[in-house]
Order: C-alpha cells, then sequence, then structure tokens
C-alpha cells in the first residue's frame, strides 16, 4: 500500500514538472510563410538550395529547397538576402568516384555567382508584405 502510495506520489509530481516546464518556455520570434518560384531562363529550376541570409549577420539565416522551382519555408521578419545554388553533373570534368574503381562526373554549381557567392537578391519579410517572391535568374 505504502509503495503504490509513493508511485502514484512520485508520478503526480513528474507530470505536473513536465507540465509546468513544458508550459513555461518562451514561443520565440514570430515566423512567416515564404514562397516562391525559381526560375533559370524561364525555365523552372529543377532541384536546389536557397540560404536566405540576415544582410546585417545580427539574426538567424533560413534555408529551403527548391522543387521543381518552387520553394516554401517559414523566417522571421526583416531583410534577407538570398543565395541561390544548383549543382548538376559536369559534363567535362571527370573525378574518382568514391570505391576508387572508377571516374564519375564532378557536381558543378551552374548558376551564376551573381545568384550565390556574390548575389545581388534581397527580399523583404514581413506581416505587411505578401512573403510569395519569383526569382527569374539568367544563365547569362
Amino acid at each position: 500500500m505504502l509503495r503504490t502510495q509513493f508511485f502514484s506520489i512520485s508520478f503526480i509530481i513528474t507530470l505536473v514538472i513536465v507540465v509546468i516546464g513544458c508550459g513555461s518556455g518562451e514561443s520565440g520570434p514570430k515566423l512567416y510563410t515564404v514562397s516562391g518560384t525559381v526560375t533559370l531562363d524561364g525555365q523552372p529550376i529543377p532541384d536546389a538550395s536557397i540560404l536566405f541570409k540576415d544582410p546585417a549577420s545580427k539574426n538567424k539565416s533560413y534555408f529551403a529547397n527548391v522543387k521543381n522551382g518552387s520553394f516554401n519555408s517559414e523566417m522571421e521578419a526583416g531583410k534577407r538576402r538570398v543565395l541561390i545554388t544548383a549543382n548538376r553533373q559536369s559534363k567535362n570534368k571527370m573525378v574518382d568516384n568514391a570505391e576508387g574503381t572508377g571516374k564519375e562526373p564532378a557536381m558543378e554549381q551552374y548558376l551564376p555567382s551573381k545568384y550565390n557567392e556574390k548575389s545581388i537578391l534581397e527580399i523583404e519579410v514581413g506581416s505587411n508584405n505578401e512573403n510569395s517572391f519569383t526569382f527569374d535568374l539568367k544563365s547569362k
């Protein structure tokens, strides 16, 4: 009987701690849904990555995958520098394969640097904005 009461009291105390602990944390900054499209020379990019970076490097960065030209993510309000990368197999460069038994096409970044490492792209995310963006990239 005493043992049953001890386990019951222990269970109730643990439950109260969990409930209080889960409810007392900060919810964090408000996040906004951001979506859009990415095309290269008018065609949807099949597979790419987007990094949404705070130009002042004070707030965190956010990431989105591009699939068939579309992306979706959530992030805090504010200005973001947009860096888009897309890789494909090279037609000209070969590298050793992982097994060391032969060669395979190297992967290459095929978007111009003005869309990634030297990006000229920026967006503004916020409650007054639609937060839907279209990136029409040009290969030249």
